[in-house]
């Protein structure tokens, strides 16, 4: 408690802040005095934190390797035997592994969109791994994701299936219908080990489960030098993780054989209708041969005849090679040119080009993916225009790629048929026989090589058909190990600060938005006007408690301020010393002020008497259990005399009162008049003190038509009542001097408050009683 025994002076100057040392202390403070909830809120944090950790299920981390099957050293071996020519790159076969289409292939393969429950002591538990039963759904209705059933397995042959209203009894694999569609369960070995348990099974949408698994699938490759990959999957039931990458390998083995097929296909059609045509035409050429021979009787033909022969037989065997690449290149700008090109883009054969067979493999992934797609999607879906942009642009890039490639063949056609005119003109020169007999031959040669060519790939496709080599090696198959072991020292610290914060912001919002007064600070800050007294809240004080109990801190507050008023009044001459009490505005406890304050004044010998001078709202008669009727009205209005409106208290022989005697409809013409101005000079010479009881000095101007009469002005502040915008106002009256004298009380201060009487400290000096911990706790939220 502020105790201001000294007399005030005023100054003109505006109130000057604390240091900031001194500023953060009392920021601090404010916060202390709820150290009761922070406590409260950090334990129950921290509560909060012990049952999460123990709610939630630990997450195990699923690796896997496999390795891609490389076909770019067996190009550089042997590039002949390779009909493909398909290089994989590792980056390109990561991303088919993170694709949508092989994900979701999984989740439908292993049915993951159904969840297997068994209720726990703290929590569910997943029983992906060992569930008694399995969910089929034969036919769903459009909203047959997002449903629920709750079994209870009965025994081996039937269980209770849990409805709203009722428990039915069903077989296993019998077929049940609900309004989202028809179902059956079937067993599994366990379920013996369930019986009269419940489960319950949940059914997800497929899309939403797809998106989950993307979302904790990651896969990268080990190191640059090798093909091989590694998987990863972070998955609540390590089981499921491993039955996801075992099937997402086998996935994409699947696609990747699937697309080998698709290819070989295509090369067989288009090695068989290039064999049948050229069987047809060597054995008609082998017929003129024939012919030719017996209808002349050649049996030999000479040694030049022969070298030109051999050489002429070597270019167009190179030309036929040529020739065939070229109808290979047809094929291909044929397909990527066409708008509904479907089956798979033609084979490759002869083409050695890297460029033109990783995007010809490209292209065949994606039109897969596209064909799968497809399967159960209508073909002008939004969801295919992706994919659908991908493939046009890879037909650009591939066609742009082979008008190059095309070149240099028409280049190197053109060369070798230089070079096959060359040999013709010298075998011009030879005779007529054997000039016409080597240009037959030629021509079965020609025919003899290309077959014998065709043939020869499609021994090699076949072959390699043949050979069921899949698109990866397993290194190590789906495998977890220890569970991530929680932060539980994260979890507790972050439960700590929360249960810190929480608090700490409810405080500083209430800080902060209040606009009430809520210490002493706030005034001092504000205003210049000294505060001579505060005074601690105190719920439904009697009148004549600081006289019946006189060891109460209340009783000597007022003690105080008795003592800090008289020294206010050490500079007056006067006699009867007249103080005046006003406030803001009604409620804040400036007549139960005056009351007290009579009373003190009394018990100390001094002759008081208390003027209730507010005609709208007079409480002090009230208060002393006087009759009201009797009072200053009607000695204003010359009704009464002045000895007559006086009353004795009953409480001390030394304190009277005035009353204000009712309710005038002219209350401020009234204490205009000379009879108010008589009335005070009289109690001046029969009273040693007198106070007056004035109604609000913002509200009405009865206050200060009074103020001219008064020694001492007391200004009536209530902690946690009186608006904060009321100091301006306290300020301007003080400037102008409306009121000399001026002087605040704070009244109301909580025991909790830092800046009046610090918690149990100020209390338990004036009593041995100690304040109950809960109601100790609610004075510290006022």
């Amino acid at each position: 408690m502020k105790n201001n025994a000294k007399a005030f002076t005023y100054s003109n100057q505006e109130p000057k802040g604390r240091d900031k040392l001194e500023d953060l202390r009392d920021k601090i403070s404010i916060y202390l005095r709820y150290w009761p909830f922070f406590i409260l809120s950090i334990s129950i944090c921290l509560g909060l934190a012990y049952l999460y950790l123990k709610s939630i299920d630990p997450i195990y981390t699923i690796n896997a390797e496999f390795s891609i099957n490389d076909e770019k050293n067996d190009q550089k071996a042997d590039a002949d035997r390779n009909v493909f020519k398909n290089a994989k790159i590792v980056t390109d076969e990561i991303e088919i592994l993170k694709s949508r289409t092989l994900m979701k292939n999984v989740v439908y393969n292993l049915q993951l969109w159904t969840q297997y429950i068994k209720k726990g002591e703290l929590k569910s538990i997943d029983i992906y791994a060992t569930t008694p039963v399995r969910f089929s759904l034969i036919k769903g209705a459009d909203n047959w994701a997002g449903h629920s059933i709750e079994i209870i397995i009965k025994n081996e042959h039937e269980f209770f299936l849990k409805q709203p209203h009722s428990i039915s009894t069903f077989s296993y694999g019998e077929l049940l219908n609900s309004s989202w569609g028809s179902w059956k369960l079937e067993t599994t070995p366990n379920l013996k080990d369930y019986t009269g348990q419940t489960i319950r099974i949940n059914l997800y949408n497929p899309e939403s489960i797809i998106d989950n698994c993307l979302g904790s699938f990651n896969a990268f490759q080990l190191t640059e030098e090798t093909s091989v990959i590694k998987l990863i999957l972070r998955e609540f039931v390590p089981e499921r993780g491993e039955d996801i990458l075992n099937g997402l390998i086998n996935a994409y083995n699947i696609a990747s054989n699937e697309h080998k097929n698709k290819a070989t296909a295509s090369t067989l059609n288009f090695l068989d209708e290039r064999l049948v045509s050229i069987s047809g035409e060597l054995n008609a050429v082998e017929k003129n041969v024939e012919g030719y021979k017996s209808s002349r009787g050649i049996t030999d033909i000479s040694s030049n005849s022969k070298f030109y022969l051999d050489n002429v037989k070597d270019n167009d065997a190179r030309l036929n090679e040529v020739n065939v690449q070229l109808q290979v290149i047809d094929q291909i700008q044929k397909y990527v040119t066409s708008p509904k090109s479907s089956g798979g883009a033609p084979a490759t054969i002869g083409i050695s080009d890297p460029g033109l067979i990783s995007l010809i493999e490209q292209l065949n992934k994606l039109e897969l993916q596209r064909d799968k797609l497809l399967s159960n999607t209508p073909e002008k879906n939004p969801i295919l225009d992706p994919i659908n942009r991908q493939i046009a642009s890879t037909k650009t890039a591939i066609y742009e790629n082979i008008k190059g490639i095309k070149r240099t063949f028409i280049a190197t056609r053109n060369q070798l048929n230089k070079y096959g005119s060359s040999f013709e003109s010298s075998i011009k020169k030879l005779p007529g026989q054997e000039r016409e007999y080597i240009s037959i031959k030629r021509q079965q040669s020609i025919k003899e090589d290309l077959y014998m060519y065709l043939l020869q790939k499609r021994e090699e496709v076949a072959l390699n058909s043949a050979s069921k080599m899949v698109g990866s090696r397993v290194i190590d198959a789906a495998h977890y190990g220890s569970p991530e072991s929680l932060n539980s020292s994260f979890a507790y610290a972050l439960a700590f600060i929360l249960g810190i914060i929480i608090p700490g912001g409810a405080v500083f919002a209430k800080e902060t938005f209040n606009n009430k007064i809520n210490n002493i600070q706030q005034i001092e800050d504000a205003v210049f006007v000294p505060v001579l007294c505060e005074l601690s809240y105190q719920k439904n004080m009697l009148l004549g408690n600081v006289l019946n109990s006189p060891r109460t801190m209340i009783s000597e507050q007022f003690r105080i301020l008795r003592t800090n008023l008289q020294n206010v009044n050490n500079n007056n001459s006067r006699h009867g010393k007249v103080t005046l009490l006003t406030s803001s505005m009604s409620g804040e406890g400036k007549s139960t002020i005056t009351s007290n304050l009579g009373i003190v004044m009394s018990a100390a010998g001094r002759k008081t008497v208390i003027v209730d001078v507010d005609f709208r709202k007079s409480v002090i008669a009230k208060k002393f259990n006087l009759k009201s009727d009797t009072g200053l009205c009607g000695y204003l209005n010359g009704t009464e005399h002045k000895e007559d409106i006086i009353q004795p208290s009953l409480i001390h022989p030394d304190l009277y009162i005035i009353s204000s005697g009712g309710q005038p409809d002219n209350p401020s013409e009234l204490l205009e008049k000379i009879e108010m101005e008589e009335l005070i000079d009289w109690l001046r010479i029969h009273f040693d003190e007198i106070i007056l009881d004035t109604p609000p000095i913002k509200l009405v101007a009865d206050a200060m038509i009074l103020a001219k009469f008064s020694d001492v002005n007391l200004y009536v502040i209530r902690y946690g009542f009186t608006y904060k915008s009321e100091l301006k106002y306290l300020n301007q009256l003080s400037r102008e001097q409306k009121l000399k004298n001026l002087n605040i009380i704070f009244n109301g201060v909580s025991l909790s408050n830092r800046y009046g009487y610090s918690g149990d400290y100020g209390y338990q000096y004036y009593t041995h009683e100690k304040p109950k911990f809960w109601s100790s706790l609610m004075r510290k939220a006022e």
